[in-house]
């Protein structure tokens, strides 16, 4: 079998493990409107997988006028009471993977630039917290996406070399990420723009539970 070494999966959570890049997309272009800063489909794109430090950045190259940080709070009011309304959406074939991968006995973490507040928000929300091996947040590394950093500590703390592991990921800083780390790479089709970080794939699943047929091939 093709993936006969791989011993772990470590996941993105934002656009790979849920349908929420949509929701922070929507309210991007919500709180530009009513605050007054540039905030374009592009610039969105470009951010979107990456660190804070590195959102940070990008979008004070774009507005120096407006402090990046206050204008993340005001908007993540927004989100925060959208998914007080609404539950937080899984991408299709989420369970039916988690648990396969369990029953195999796959090591599995999750990678995600979010804080920890926030996935450990959606995590116990939708049931998952205990389906991982270990959970590491944008703020527990130093270098964040596209960065290797997160995924190579993933990898360490599940007791595995990167190439044993496979990162599945939705954004191209998480790719280049994954791949940086010298691991597998899944790309799980969402809101990016795969293109230009094809080549570093490994597969290109149309679902998650497409993962379960490729893992079992021959």
């Amino acid at each position: 079998m093709k993936y006969d070494g791989i011993k772990g999966f470590i996941f993105d959570m934002d656009g790979t493990m849920f349908d929420t890049e949509k929701v922070y997309h929507h309210f991007w272009k919500v709180a530009s409107k009513e605050r007054g800063y540039t905030m374009t489909d592009e610039m969105i794109n470009k951010m979107r997988g990456a660190s804070m430090e590195n959102i940070g950045k990008m979008f004070n190259e774009v507005n120096p006028d407006f402090d990046y940080w206050e204008e993340r709070g005001y908007r993540k009011k927004y989100i925060d009471q959208y998914f007080i309304d609404n539950d937080i959406p899984k991408k299709p074939g989420l369970d039916e993977l988690f648990d396969w991968l369990i029953q195999k006995g796959y090591r599995i973490a999750l990678g995600s630039s979010s804080l920890k507040p926030v996935v450990m928000h959606y995590l116990d929300k939708t049931g998952y917290t205990e389906k991982f091996d270990y959970i590491c947040s944008g703020e527990m590394i130093t270098h964040g996406k596209p960065a290797p950093d997160i995924y190579l500590q993933c990898a360490e703390r599940i007791g595995l070399k990167p190439e044993e592991c496979i990162v599945v990921e939705d954004a191209p800083n998480g790719i280049h990420a994954g791949y940086d780390a010298g691991c597998k790479v899944f790309g799980i089709k969402d809101m990016s723009d795969l293109d230009d970080v094809r080549e570093l794939l490994d597969e290109e699943p149309e679902t998650l539970a497409e993962i379960i047929e490729i893992m079992e091939k021959d």
